[in-house]
């Protein structure tokens, strides 16, 4: 295993055992949102925890010892769950770093040893937007600290452009990110983008599915475009009519099928 921190090989001397009640989360320090633990907590029940956690070892109020929590905290979530449905988890594996360590260094080690889910790209472009805000990094320079390329840091920052309910619905796993981006691309207005994103969703969960995709998003689409036409063409054939309410539909119909022409159609069609 390869540590990020220092880019030599973790040795099995680097890894402590300690209580993961006394681990301390920091609120917001972690940019993951999807944590997804039943699966997880399962199996540590049944292995225990295998990746080692990274924390930091620090004195409370009282002089004891506690732990925050640097990278891990979806492992830690589980095992906290697994220990309060009964299992006996007196320890977990940990590596230890420096209290001196910066907070960028926090930051990056948190995205790059990442041993267990990987981050989305949501969830990577609120790192990234973090060392444009408190480090003032350009995206060239984010691209090199994380090993990516511009167009990758580029891709993921833009969705942070997207209406805030639309990023909501992201980190609650109701609408995928490709099912987001396909939205932006074809409402031009907020409040469009705004209600497709709902469609979608109900359309999902309608068909028994957490999460929105393409599938609802583009099904939608075409029922829009298919209402627009519709609208469009009978918007058309009451101005041919000059008013008159009575339309006698099958005519219509017929003419419209043999003058392929919605110009001649209204002419044989008045004339009749």
């Amino acid at each position: 295993m390869i540590d990020p921190a220092s880019g030599s090989a973790t040795k099995k001397t680097d890894v402590f055992l300690i209580d993961p009640r006394n681990i301390v989360v920091e609120d917001g320090f972690n940019v993951r949102r999807d944590f997804d633990l039943d699966e997880l907590k399962e199996q540590i029940k049944a292995k225990g925890v295998l990746n080692p956690l990274t924390v930091i070892a620090f004195k409370d109020e009282n002089g004891d010892e506690k732990y925050r929590l640097v990278d891990g905290e979806r492992r830690y979530r589980a095992t906290m769950m697994a220990i309060s449905e009964g299992a006996d988890i007196p320890f977990v594996k940990a590596l230890k770093r420096p209290p001196t360590m910066s907070r960028e260094d926090l930051y990056i080690e948190q995205m790059m040893r990442n041993e267990g889910k990987r981050f989305t790209e949501y969830e990577c472009a609120l790192m990234f937007q973090r060392f444009k805000d408190e480090f003032g990094y350009t995206q060239v320079e984010i691209a090199d600290k994380f090993k990516k390329s511009p167009a990758y840091i580029s891709k993921c920052l833009s969705l942070l452009d997207l209406p805030k309910e639309l990023q909501e619905r992201i980190m609650r796993n109701e609408l995928s990110i490709t099912a987001a981006r396909e939205i932006a691309s074809s409402y031009e207005t907020e409040s469009d983008q705004v209600k497709a994103a709902q469609n979608a969703v109900k359309a999902a969960k309608e068909q028994g599915r957490d999460t929105a995709t393409n599938r609802e998003v583009t099904a939608h689409l075409k029922e829009s475009k298919e209402a627009k036409a519709v609208a469009d063409a009978l918007r058309s054939v009451w101005a041919y009519l000059d008013g008159e309410r009575m339309v006698d539909v099958d005519r219509l119909i017929t003419l419209l099928d043999k003058e392929q022409s919605l110009y001649q159609a209204m002419k044989q069609y008045k004339k009749i």
